[in-house]
């Protein structure tokens, strides 16, 4: 974070500090901010990583399956990004089906409407992965997906019932990680993903706080977690809850809201505004 700022600096004021070097490249000065050029070449290599950072994600998950798969922990799994709107479809266990569909997103998790939980899908995951950059806590990525996904149960009735958290500096110089705090240097790529909890339904006024899901209801986070080596006395260090409820304010109007939980404390919080029952389709 301490050179970020300084690196925005030099590059928004580029054509003050150092015309000379952008007419080594036949770039007027005048048109680098003028022109576009600065904006347009900004929003270029966002575009482009973006793209390489959606493959990046989906290629984790895909590690992550495959070494499932050779453990034998799942049946199946193919990628259907191409075709549905979730990513992967996993065979968790065949005869009888135990089926789960994964949808891959990055670490704020601005398109979680645009995902679909199928009608087969007996879990409903959603993998949110911080690509590397400093300036994204993993604190405020959490809570801005957990909002959203709040949003969407009581907006759109999507039921998640659990999200793999992954930060790419966890473990690293850059960031240390909170959970191990003196194992830095044996982790970074290897650190285990956050798995937050959902409510195994979605609250209502009939049922306005539905029990969370834990490791014994729902199998992909388990084997997730031991995919990763975390052992059995560490495992609460890597789990969430998300407690969702709903509560009427007045008139018929409702308000919902969600805590975060870990290890049996309140670390956040947040609420959503006023809606009508019938009005959330």
């Amino acid at each position: 974070m301490r050179q970020v700022r300084p690196t925005i600096h030099l590059l928004s004021n580029l054509d003050e500090l150092h015309p000379e070097l952008l007419r080594q490249y036949d770039i007027d000065p005048t048109d680098y901010k003028g022109g576009l050029v600065f904006r347009s070449a900004i929003e270029s290599i966002r575009g482009t990583f973006i793209a390489s950072s959606t493959t990046g994600r989906q290629g984790m998950v895909k590690t992550v399956l495959e070494g499932l798969l050779k453990q034998a922990a799942i049946a199946d799994y193919s990628q259907t990004s191409s075709r549905y709107r979730h990513d992967f479809f996993v065979g968790v266990e065949r005869d009888p089906d135990y089926f789960a569909a994964l949808e891959v997103k990055g670490g704020e998790g601005n398109s979680i409407n645009i995902s679909e939980r199928p009608a087969w899908a007996r879990e409903f995951a959603v993998w949110c992965h911080l690509d590397g950059a400093v300036v994204n806590q993993p604190a405020d990525g959490a809570h801005a997906i957990i909002n959203r996904i709040n949003n969407e149960l009581f907006k759109r009735h999507k039921l998640v019932d659990v999200v793999f958290f992954k930060d790419k500096l966890c473990g690293t110089r850059a960031r240390p990680c909170p959970q191990y705090p003196s194992r830095n240097t044996e982790m970074g790529l290897n650190t285990a993903p956050d798995v937050f909890l959902f409510p195994q339904r979605a609250p209502s006024p009939d049922e306005p706080e539905p029990p969370i899901h834990s490791l014994q209801s729902l199998q992909l986070p388990g084997k997730i977690l031991k995919l990763f080596e975390v052992p059995e006395a560490d495992l609460s260090r890597h789990i969430w809850e998300v407690r969702m409820r709903v509560v009427e304010v007045s008139n018929g109007r409702f308000k919902s809201s969600f805590e975060i939980i870990h290890q049996g404390e309140i670390v956040d919080k947040g609420a959503s505004r006023t809606w009508e029952p019938r009005a959330a389709v």
